[in-house]
């Protein structure tokens, strides 16, 4: 099966010490069943993509690739080879301004949720979508409906507002689902991102989370066999990684249903859709 995942952090230059200690569930699709793997992330307020389609995504660690990326918080998706190969401007993640956004779910049919979704899409935020792909869609929704909302609201923290606009994105996708001749929507998970906040919805499939306060590393590399170098604690280091496809009895589940949001106050909260 596939995997969505997302990750929020305080200091990007530790990420590398939190993927070597917790980021194996991040390996979940073997390189051979993968046929496309992307992340997107957050930096200098710039959201940036990074797509491996086809055979590139087999060579790629995914824990050491999120090492790489110099960001506080991004979102990835890796594709598995069940549901066919799909072209760059198709694969996940998608950006829009300051958000990146990946989901797990609806990947065929649901041609009629999409031309009444892309309806309600205004044409400044449609000119956006450079594929075909109904998560795209889904997504570009999700940000109507924030651009709606925070027109009328002032500055200031909004996670929880940005994860009930995220379930009211899915309720949505399930009442046009029943309503229209279309399968129903059995199962969907969506992570959402921007530079301090991170937001997660979850339909029927599990959903997973980790929550990372403080952390060691050590102070460089073994010098020869046996040699232990000297270990470096960051107390205020704080992190979070949410995940599909965890088998790790040390991740807490999202209750079905529910969304999730972490700001920069670091703590995680949920609530039912």
């Amino acid at each position: 099966m596939s995997q969505v995942f997302g990750y929020i952090c305080s200091d990007d230059s530790l990420t590398a010490a939190v993927m070597r200690q917790i980021g194996a569930p991040l390996r979940a699709v073997p390189p051979e069943d993968r046929v496309g793997l992307g992340i997107g992330w957050l930096q200098e307020g710039r959201s940036l993509l990074r797509k491996h389609p086809k055979r590139k995504a087999a060579s790629v660690d995914v824990p050491s690739l999120l090492a790489d990326v110099p960001s506080r918080s991004l979102v990835g998706h890796v594709r598995h080879r069940e549901l066919g190969r799909v072209g760059t401007k198709q694969l996940q993640p998608f950006r829009y301004r300051n958000w990146v956004y990946a989901q797990k779910g609806m990947d065929g049919a649901f041609e009629d949720i999409q031309a009444a979704l892309t309806e309600g899409i205004p044409d400044h935020v449609r000119r956006n979508i450079g594929g075909t792909s109904l998560p795209e869609t889904v997504f570009h929704i999700f940000c109507t409906k924030m651009e709606q909302r925070l027109s009328n609201t002032g500055t200031g923290k909004h996670g929880q507002m940005y994860a009930q606009t995220l379930g009211e994105t899915m309720g949505e996708l399930e009442k046009l689902a029943k309503e229209g001749d279309e399968p129903e929507l059995g199962s969907l998970l969506a992570v959402a991102a921007t530079d301090r906040c991170m937001v997660a919805c979850r339909v029927g499939e599990p959903l997973f989370y980790r929550v990372v306060e403080g952390i060691e590393e050590a102070s460089e590399e073994p010098l020869f066999a046996g040699h232990k170098p000297r270990t470096i604690t960051h107390d205020r280091f704080r992190a979070v990684l949410v995940a599909s496809a965890v088998d790790d009895d040390q991740w807490e589940e999202l209750p079905d249903r529910h969304v999730m949001w972490v700001d920069d106050d670091w703590e995680v909260y949920t609530e039912e859709i």
